[in-house]
């Protein structure tokens, strides 16, 4: 079972580079580029890493990348 679940990630980590952005995201993320910006979504970091690290300029964008590995209680009653 486990071995399941890991090639399942390792296909779903293989998709991320062709994830395209939510139409005006990147436009939105280049307007606001002198605003502090901070990252927490309800993934691993290194997942967050993964994800945005195939949209140019991204990364750079956030003072801050909080992921569920950095906190106690991640969803349903997250602490991020």
């Amino acid at each position: 079972m486990k071995m399941i679940s890991c090639l399942r990630m390792s296909f779903v980590v293989c998709r991320w580079e062709e994830a395209k952005a939510l139409p005006g995201a990147d436009r939105l993320i280049a307007h606001l580029h002198k605003v502090p910006l901070a990252l927490a979504p309800n993934s691993l970091r290194e997942y967050i890493d993964a994800k945005i690290s195939h949209h140019k300029g991204w990364k750079e964008c956030f003072l801050a990348i909080l992921g569920s590995d950095h906190v106690k209680s991640g969803k349903p009653v997250p602490d991020l």
